[in-house]
């Protein structure tokens, strides 16, 4: 039918507005700071990367540069299992954007709830 107006939510219609996503990514990428985002995801996401047990004496704090700050109740024991938490989060967000983890002492040593 010549001239008929396509309904708003129609598949058409959808394929012609690009996604949210992609258009966030696109700036960020253009802005120059889509890498920074990402590593932080790392800081975001901790909980949902290392797991509930983990995550309640040990939790990442900030980043700086290619490494993720870790503060834990336990820096020292900690220290054995910083290889597999480093694959968590390259799994996670991407293997080339977290290169190291640092792990420091938490200066309140009470785990979190």
């Amino acid at each position: 039918m010549a001239g008929a107006h396509q309904a708003p939510h129609s598949p058409a219609s959808r394929r012609a507005v690009p996604a949210v996503g992609a258009l966030v990514t696109g700036v960020l990428s253009r802005l120059g700071i889509a890498d920074n985002v990402a590593r932080w995801r790392a800081v975001v996401d901790w909980d949902a990367i290392v797991g509930e047990a983990l995550a309640r004496n040990a939790t990442a704090v900030r980043v700086q540069g290619h490494t993720l700050i870790v503060e834990t109740t336990d820096p020292f024991g900690l220290s054995y299992a910083k290889l597999g938490l480093l694959k968590l989060v390259q799994d996670h967000i991407g293997s080339d954007l977290i290169k190291e983890i640092r792990l420091e002492h938490r200066r309140n040593q009470e785990a979190r709830p």
